[in-house]
């Protein structure tokens, strides 16, 4: 008997301290993993006001993650309700793009990436010091800067990631973001199952705010980025937000399909005419996946961006980034009169970025402009005025040299850059410089109004068609194909 007593004592403290061991580390790091919700039951439907007054019920599985006890309890409870909320329900929180509802934050989209960070979602916001500007006069806002939120993002099933602002800032290119990591629940969802996934932005900033302060629907489509040394390396060409150019679209995407990019993303700003929308359908139909188009338009909210030759190229470019980074080794945004020319020996800009960079681990190749001028500054010649003919075709006057002091562009791998300018890129790995003898980066003069370009005053231009005898003829024969293409 007393052997067996010894066993029965020894198996008692074993399962005690198998029991400490499971316990301790919940007990000594609240914090150790993200908040997540268990749904079970049919209780989490009861109302707000029920749950709100018994914040100390935890559901299972819940952990907390807030900086405080008070933090903890209010997204506790936050998210509980949010659990609780069917995709339709009428909740009155504000659907992005919109002004936050405590007007702290004016944000204008988000995506998810699994290369920015990990696996998250960004918001793109409007950079605070700029709110005031943009936002009509009869709205009323509070923007913040990063530093000064606390800021959450609560998932559909309640699960609970904090969110990691900055503000970037490169003289008037200026952008916040807010990146969240994906809950395992919205990783799964997106990804594995390529649902369309519901997202609440939560503040603990003010500690009167019960409920969200904006939701958004996020899609991913299911995508894999190529290996580097893949012929199939993806180069994708963004372009800036348009102000109804569309009527020199084509052209510009059948060039550049010419010399190797694979993708292109059309931010429409405007297309009162409806002639964007018609070349879109064509090329839906006849090259599917080619062309996608984003809406960049915030007429509802009447925002006018705080530069009036823009219309938040800063905010497009970042969105660009985290909704196709992760469809794409290599990305630029460009404007409709900028093209990307590879010059001899290269026949295109895929051939001679494999040949001089190769499987470098790099952040962007930067592209000095050389810019094509009008012949006369003050008035076009036949041939520039007649817009029946390609932009390569139009202007055949050129400065002398590349232009070194400023107005560039770049191509960026996104997997390894971080945060970007128009003309730069800000934070990332090596910033690498081309040969100009091999590529360039070609800018025309206004196609629809006389300007004068750098380099381009009188005397200081060169006759030069070598693009336009190179590619005129490939690029009408391309186009040709896509209107006819059975």
């Amino acid at each position: 008997m007393g052997l067996k007593s010894s066993k029965i004592c020894i198996s008692i403290v074993l399962l005690i301290l198998i029991l400490f061991i499971w316990w301790l580390p919940r007990y000594m790091n609240p914090d150790y993993i993200s908040i997540t919700i268990t749904q079970n039951s049919d209780p989490l439907r009861t109302s707000y006001i029920d749950l709100s007054n018994d914040i100390s019920h935890l559901a299972d599985g819940w952990k907390p993650i807030g900086h405080t006890l008070d933090e903890q309890n209010l997204l506790h409870d936050m998210s509980i309700v949010v659990a609780a909320w069917s995709e339709n329900s009428e909740d009155n929180i504000p659907t992005v793009p919109c002004l936050s509802a405590d007007g702290h934050l004016l944000v204008l989209s988000v995506a998810a990436s699994r290369i920015r960070y990990g696996v998250s979602l960004t918001f793109v916001a409007v950079y605070p010091t700029d709110m005031k500007t943009v936002l009509p006069k009869n709205i009323s806002s509070h923007p913040l800067s990063s530093n000064q939120q606390s800021l959450w993002c609560i998932f559909s099933d309640g699960s609970v990631t904090p969110v990691y602002t900055y503000d970037s800032k490169y003289g008037n290119d200026r952008v916040s973001l807010l990146d969240c990591p994906l809950s395992q629940f919205a990783s799964d969802q997106l990804w594995r199952l390529n649902q369309t996934i519901r997202v609440y932005l939560a503040s603990t900033t003010t500690k009167n705010r019960q409920i969200p302060i904006l939701k958004a629907f996020v899609t991913v489509p299911m995508v894999s980025i190529s290996p580097s040394n893949s012929s199939q390396e993806s180069f994708t060409l963004c372009t800036s937000p348009l102000h109804n150019k569309a009527n020199y679209l084509v052209q510009w995407i059948e060039f550049h399909r010419l010399v190797g990019f694979s993708k292109f993303v059309i931010y429409n700003t405007t297309d009162t005419n409806n002639h964007l929308s018609t070349i879109v359908n064509i090329y839906t139909q006849k090259y599917p996946g080619l062309v996608d188009v984003v809406q960049w338009n915030f007429s509802i909210l009447g925002l006018v961006d705080a530069l009036k030759t823009r219309y938040f190229q800063t905010e497009a470019l970042h969105d660009c980034l985290i909704r196709y980074g992760d469809q794409s080794e290599w990305l630029g945004m460009l404007d409709l009169d900028e093209y990307i020319v590879p010059l001899d020996p290269y026949k295109t800009v895929v051939d001679y970025v494999h040949e001089t960079f190769g499987r470098r681990i790099i952040g962007s190749i930067n592209l000095w402009s050389q810019f094509f001028c009008n012949k006369n500054a003050s008035a076009y010649t036949p041939e520039e005025n007649d817009t029946n003919r390609l932009t390569i075709e139009r202007f055949s006057f050129r400065a002398r040299n590349l232009y070194k002091s400023g107005r560039e562009k770049y191509l960026y791998r996104p997997r390894f850059v971080q945060y970007l300018s128009i003309h730069h890129q800000i934070n990332g790995l090596s910033k690498e410089q081309p040969s100009e003898k091999h590529i360039k980066l070609v800018h025309y003069a206004s196609m629809s109004r006389l300007r004068t370009m750098p380099g381009c005053g009188t005397n200081e231009y060169v006759k030069d068609t070598s693009i336009r005898d190179r590619f005129a003829d490939r690029v009408k024969t391309a186009m040709v194909a896509m209107i006819n293409k059975d």
